[in-house]
C-alpha cells in the first residue's frame, strides 16, 4: 500500500514537473506576445481611391500640376442673390423664444437686410484673395487650398509646415485671422521669433472650392489620404497638423495612417468612441470623487451635471446630424435653393456652438464674437459653390459605416499630440479619457474662453497654444 502511494505521488510529481514548466511557458509566451503586440503599433491602412467622374485613368496619367486659383464673382451672381433675398418669406417667431426654436426670424430679417443692402461681396472676394489660392487634382477631383509662407524668415531659422483643416459648417476662411499670427508671430507679439510656420489650409472635398466626390464612400480616411498626398506634392516629408470638428477627425486619421510623416498633431476637439464600462464607472465616481478617476476639478466643472451637459444639451445641438447622416440631399436641396434658409441653417451653429448661453439672446449673440461681414463671407462660400449638399453628405459617408465614430479608435495615435480644451465646446473630453486613443499627449490646455470655432473666434489663444505645443515637440 505504502509502495502504491509512493508510486502515485511519484507519478503526480512527475506530472507536475512537466505541467508547471508548460504552464509557465504558456503564461510567459502570452506575456511576451502581449508585450510585443503593445510595441507593434498598428497603422491605419492608407488604401487608395477614385472620386472623379467615369473610370480612373491609367497610372501616371493624372495631372499632378499645382495651378494658381482666384476667387471670382460676377454681376449675374450678385443679382441672382439679391433677387432671392428680396423674395424671401418669413414666419413670425414665437414671442420671447430667443434662439430656443432655432434661428430667430425677426433677427434673421435684420441679417438679410444687411446682406442685401450693406454687405459687399466684391470687397470680401478681395479679402479672400489676399492669400494665394491653388487647385490640384488628386484621386480624380480638384482640391482647393491656400498656402501662406512667412514674408520674412530670420537666418538659420527652420520654417515649420502646418496643415490646418476646417469642419462643418465652416471653411478655409475660418483660419484667416490666425494665419498671420503663425506666419509672422513676432509682429503679433506672440514670441521672440523662435518659431515660424508656413500654413496650408485645404477645403475638404465637397466643401467650398474643392470639387465634390462623384462616387459614394468619401469619408475622413479618404480625406486624410488626399491631404497626405497634397503635402507630399508640395514637397513636405514631415509636417504638423491642426484641426477641430471634422478637421480633428481627418488629422487624427492622418496621424494613424502615416505617423512617420506627422511631427505633431494639435486638436481643439477630441472625438471619443463608445462608452466602456470603465468610462461609465469613471462618470459615476467622478461626480463625487473626481480625483479617484483622474478627473481634475476643472474637468468636473465642465462635465457635470452629466445628463444635462452630455445628453440633453447634445441632443438639442445635434438634430442636424441625424438628417445629414441619413438623407442629406432632401433638406439640402432647400438650403441650396434659398440663401436665407442657408444662412439661418449655418449661422445658428455659430450662435450656440460659440456659447451655449446665446440660446437666450434674441440675436443669438452672433455679433458679440463675429462681424456680420465675417459670418456672411463663410455663408457665401457655401452659396456661390453650391456646396451645402456635398458638405452634408460627408456625415452620411462617415456615420453610415461607423454610427458612433468609434471604429477608427482601434488604432492608437502615437505621434506627439497637443489638446486645447475650450470651455464652450459642445462636449468636454478630459485628458484621462483622451489618453485611450492619444497615447502621447505632450500638452493639454484648459483654455480660458472660447467655443467650437476656435480659430475664428479666439485666434490668438489658439495660436499661442499651437506654439507652446510645437516648441515642446521640437525640444524632445
Amino acid at each position: 500500500n505504502t509502495i502504491l502511494c509512493f508510486h502515485r505521488s511519484f507519478e503526480y510529481s512527475q506530472k507536475n514537473a512537466v505541467l508547471v514548466p508548460v504552464a509557465a511557458l504558456g503564461v510567459g509566451g502570452m506575456l511576451v506576445y502581449w508585450l510585443r503586440s503593445r510595441n507593434n503599433i498598428k497603422k491605419m491602412e492608407m488604401g487608395n481611391g477614385w472620386w472623379g467622374l467615369g473610370e480612373r485613368p491609367a497610372k501616371g496619367k493624372e495631372d499632378e500640376s499645382i495651378r494658381p486659383f482666384k476667387v471670382e464673382t460676377s454681376d449675374k451672381e450678385i443679382e441672382d442673390l439679391h433677387r432671392r433675398l428680396d423674395q424671401a418669406r418669413y414666419t413670425p417667431h414665437v414671442e420671447g423664444a430667443a434662439f430656443h426654436y432655432g434661428f430667430n426670424s425677426t433677427y434673421l430679417q435684420k441679417v438679410v437686410a444687411y446682406w442685401r443692402n450693406q454687405f459687399d461681396w466684391r470687397k470680401q472676394v478681395e479679402v479672400l484673395n489676399k492669400y494665394p489660392h491653388y487647385h490640384t487634382t488628386i484621386e480624380g477631383i480638384d482640391i482647393h487650398f491656400i498656402h501662406v509662407k512667412p514674408p520674412y524668415v530670420p537666418h538659420g531659422r527652420a520654417v515649420q509646415p502646418l496643415l490646418m483643416v476646417h469642419g462643418w459648417p465652416g471653411s478655409f476662411y475660418e483660419f484667416y485671422k490666425i494665419i498671420p499670427m503663425l506666419t509672422e508671430p513676432a509682429r503679433h507679439g506672440l514670441n521672440e521669433g523662435d518659431l515660424v510656420f508656413e500654413v496650408i489650409c485645404p477645403s475638404i472635398p465637397g466643401y467650398g472650392f474643392s470639387e465634390a466626390p462623384h462616387q459614394e464612400g468619401f469619408d475622413t480616411i479618404a480625406a486624410a489620404r488626399i491631404f497626405h498626398k497634397l503635402m507630399n506634392r508640395l514637397g513636405f516629408k514631415e509636417y504638423y497638423l491642426q484641426g477641430g470638428d471634422w478637421g480633428s477627425r481627418i488629422t487624427t486619421n492622418m496621424a494613424q495612417m502615416l505617423p512617420q510623416s506627422v511631427r505633431g498633431l494639435h486638436l481643439n476637439l477630441v472625438f471619443i468612441g463608445r462608452h466602456s464600462l470603465g468610462r461609465l464607472i469613471s462618470i459615476m465616481v467622478g461626480a463625487y470623487a473626481p480625483w479617484l478617476v483622474g478627473l481634475s476639478r476643472e474637468d468636473a466643472r465642465r462635465i457635470y451635471p452629466f445628463t444635462q451637459k452630455n445628453v440633453y444639451d447634445l441632443l438639442r445641438e445635434s438634430g442636424y446630424m441625424h438628417i445629414q447622416a441619413t438623407k442629406p440631399d432632401t433638406a439640402g436641396c432647400g438650403l441650396n435653393d434659398s440663401p436665407v434658409g442657408l444662412a439661418a441653417y449655418i449661422l445658428e451653429k455659430f450662435s450656440t456652438w460659440t456659447d451655449k448661453s446665446f440660446l437666450y439672446k434674441d440675436d443669438g449673440g452672433l455679433e458679440s464674437k463675429y462681424s456680420l461681414d465675417e459670418l456672411l463671407t463663410n455663408v457665401m462660400i457655401y452659396w456661390v459653390t453650391s456646396s451645402i449638399v456635398p458638405s452634408m453628405r460627408f456625415y452620411k459617408e462617415n456615420f453610415g459605416k461607423d454610427p458612433d465614430l468609434s471604429l477608427h479608435n482601434r488604432v492608437g495615435v502615437y505621434v506627439p499630440t497637443g489638446l486645447a480644451a475650450f470651455p464652450q465646446e459642445i462636449v468636454h473630453t478630459p485628458r484621462t479619457w483622451a489618453k485611450d486613443l492619444y497615447k502621447n499627449i505632450i500638452t493639454y490646455s484648459y483654455m480660458p474662453r472660447g467655443g467650437h470655432f476656435a480659430a475664428f473666434e479666439e485666434p490668438k489663444l489658439l495660436a499661442q497654444d499651437i506654439m507652446q505645443f510645437v516648441r515642446k515637440v521640437e525640444q524632445l
